[in-house]
């Protein structure tokens, strides 16, 4: 929440005492404790801004408001949206609890170290957490527990989990690895074998295999496991190449596909590159599925009151960079790996850690558009709007726009932070595909939107929960499962 701006002082006390003087002794001024504390509002003014379209549900804040105490804390609270929920962390200490926003009800409370958000096999979003022992677990968004290690060396990958070899490091990755659902039951095991010294290859005397009848059948190739979806996990090896495995009940282990730096179609130099990094899956419209539909429906009875759903497929984005030259952004078809589209960035991008796990850093997803807002550690402009359907930039954030700081992205628009010395801070509403200035001057401050499309509006000292607009699923207001009791 934003800072509360308080009243200076007026400065009316030299004008009290001038008049005194001329007109006797005044009454005297009701003490700090007699005067009474402005009432909270409960009622919202003005316009919601814009991509807001719903009603108001309830307030937060005040007597009347129903709500946990944590909303009362004097460190204040910070609130994040998790699918169809608010996730409430306390700005003094590690407390959080998961506040349905459609009904209000709570979902899950405890004392715990957030360690941040993540996905499960489908993409929804889950909450990372530790426990007051440190011990890691996962909550889907409706506050239950989804997974807990089952040993000391597992760790949960997007709805998945990995053991890996004890005494894991990324300088010797090798061991054997088994890959879990969330409920611990083994998937596949394999082993990752060591790389072979350059020594021992160039002690092989020449012509020693010459006598072989039959050549070693290639090996499919392993690494360690950075990503996961559906019943596909993917592995990335030391050498810039992602792998992907089923693990599916009876194709678990089987070889899907690869991906590394030698693939033409993506255009990349013969200069050293490191591993791809692996900035998320995306949901994106998808034409082609649109003009199949199309033709298979030709001539056929179409309800035509039935909302028309837009077809769309999931693209994974992938970041290839070296040091000091602009990287490359690559979109694949999770299915085959194919390459969809590769897009040069305006600078040079941090070169990624071996092994590093899936996760866009400074990202934000407009879902309606199909732009995500990606950061840029270099180049003329400090975030780049790309489309991920044609694979292009739609906009950037020049230096002279620099003040702007996206916060979230919601039904085709970008709500952004402003400072300035001359209005403080201010909240603005962009276009998403345009970066045109919808609105500046807002009756209220967006703080957090849900996949929902709840939201919370802050005005003056109020919290106010906006419902979805009349275009939301009909089912989005209603039905909730029953909050978890356990608090892990």
């Amino acid at each position: 929440m934003r800072s509360s701006r308080v009243p200076q002082a007026l400065t009316c006390g030299l004008v009290v005492l001038m008049v005194a003087g001329c007109t006797g002794d005044p009454e005297p001024p009701e003490s700090p404790a007699e005067q009474e504390t402005a009432p909270i509002p409960t009622e919202f003014e003005g316009e919601p801004p814009p991509g807001i379209e719903g009603e108001v549900l309830r307030h937060l804040h005040g007597e009347d408001a129903g709500v946990h105490e944590i909303l009362d804390d004097p460190m204040g609270v910070r609130i994040s949206p998790v699918g169809g929920a608010f996730l409430i962390s306390s700005g003094g200490e590690d407390r959080h609890l998961l506040h349905d926003a459609a009904t209000g009800d709570l979902l899950w409370e405890g004392e715990a170290r957030f360690r941040g958000f993540d996905v499960d096999t489908e993409g929804d979003p889950v909450l990372a957490l530790s426990d007051t022992d440190d011990r890691p677990f996962v909550l889907d968004a409706r506050g239950q527990t989804l997974w807990e290690p089952a040993g000391e060396e597992d760790r949960y990958l997007d709805g998945l989990a990995v053991r890996r070899p004890s005494e894991w490091s990324a300088e010797e990755p090798d061991g054997d690895y088994t890959v879990l659902d969330v409920d611990g039951e083994e998937l596949w095991t394999y082993t990752l074998e060591p790389e072979p010294d350059e020594e021992d290859e160039e002690s092989e005397e020449p012509g020693e295999s010459e006598d072989e009848e039959t050549e070693a059948e290639p090996v499919d190739p392993l690494g360690v496991p950075v990503s996961a979806w559906d019943d596909t996990i993917l592995l990335e090896d030391a050498e810039s190449g992602l792998h992907a495995y089923s693990v599916a009940p009876e194709e678990a282990g089987e070889h899907l596909w690869s991906l590394d730096t030698e693939n033409e179609e993506l255009g990349l130099s013969n200069a050293p590159m490191s591993v791809p990094e692996v900035l998320g899956l995306y949901e994106v419209p998808d034409p082609e599925a649109r003009e199949t539909g199309d033709e298979e429906t030709d001539g056929e009875d179409v309800d035509e009151e039935a909302p028309e759903e837009e077809p769309t497929k999931d693209v994974m984005l992938l970041r290839w960079a070296q040091p000091e030259a602009p990287s490359t952004l690559s979109a694949h078809d999770i299915d085959d790996g194919d390459v969809l589209w590769t897009l040069r960035e305006p600078g040079a991008n941090p070169v990624s850690a071996l092994f590093e796990e899936a996760g866009t850093p400074g990202g934000l997803y407009d879902s309606d558009t199909a732009t995500l807002l990606l950061s840029q550690a270099s180049g003329g402009a400090p975030m780049v709007a790309v489309d991920l359907v044609a694979g292009e930039i739609r906009w950037g954030l020049e230096d002279e726009a620099g003040a702007i700081s996206p916060a979230f992205a919601h039904a085709g628009f970008v709500y952004g932070d402003t400072r300035s010395n001359e209005d403080g801070d201010n909240q603005l509403v962009l276009e998403a595909e345009t970066m045109d200035v919808v609105a500046d001057d807002l009756d209220a401050y967006v703080e957090a939107v849900t996949e929902t499309g709840h939201a919370i509006l802050v005005q003056g000292r109020q919290r106010f929960v906006y419902g979805p607009g009349p275009e939301a699923d009909s089912d989005v207001d209603g039905e909730t499962d029953a909050p978890a009791e356990d608090a892990s």
